[in-house]
């Protein structure tokens, strides 16, 4: 008899410890709260990725494709490589350009090509395209300007020209070369 009251009694105590464990267990699922900083914004990365900018009429005005891109949020430079540039200039004109690498600042219109950079394009209403090859490039979307200060090979309509420095308006249409300029006509 005796074994089974300390069953019992231990069948007792066993529930009442349970019924206790219960009450005290709070109703939802547990969540742990920690209380730190929030860390720096990291900006962000991305691989094969592409930035499209458009203009007052919703088409694209240029697109930046990459193999990288890499936002530093301390400064918003946007940096990008391998890339291949498009651009559509508010005349209709169409310019690609192909580069090593580039920068661009977030939510502004210009672009600093690097490394082997090759450009073409036509002047709207034009018959001939352009080609450009130099090592840096600035683009200024909004104003139709390319510049460079770098040697620079500017083929078009039969001539091909070498100089110091070049600067495209895009929106008069012309070529300025600036300097050490020596050039001939490829028929």
């Amino acid at each position: 008899m005796n074994y089974r009251l300390l069953i019992l009694f231990g069948l007792v105590l066993a529930g009442v410890a349970l019924w206790l464990t219960l009450l005290s267990a709070p109703n939802g699922p547990v969540t742990a709260q920690v209380n730190r900083a929030a860390g720096p914004d990291q900006g962000y990365s991305a691989t094969d990725a592409a930035l499209v900018e458009t203009g007052d009429d919703g088409r694209p005005l240029y697109t930046l494709q990459a193999r990288q891109v890499q936002q530093d949020p301390g400064s918003d430079i946007i940096s990008l490589q391998t890339v291949h540039m498009t651009y559509r200039d508010t005349q209709g004109g169409q310019w690609q350009a192909r580069a090593d690498a580039a920068t661009a600042q977030q939510e502004a219109a210009v672009i600093d090509l690097a490394g082997a950079v090759d450009v073409s394009g036509t002047f709207a209403g034009a018959a001939q395209p352009a080609h450009i090859l130099t090592d840096k490039l600035h683009v200024d979307t909004r104003k139709g300007i390319i510049r460079t200060r770098s040697a620079v090979t500017l083929t078009w309509a039969g001539f091909v020209e070498n100089a110091r420095g070049l600067v495209v308006d895009i929106k008069d249409q012309n070529f300025k070369l600036e300097a050490d300029i020596h050039g001939h006509f490829v028929p």
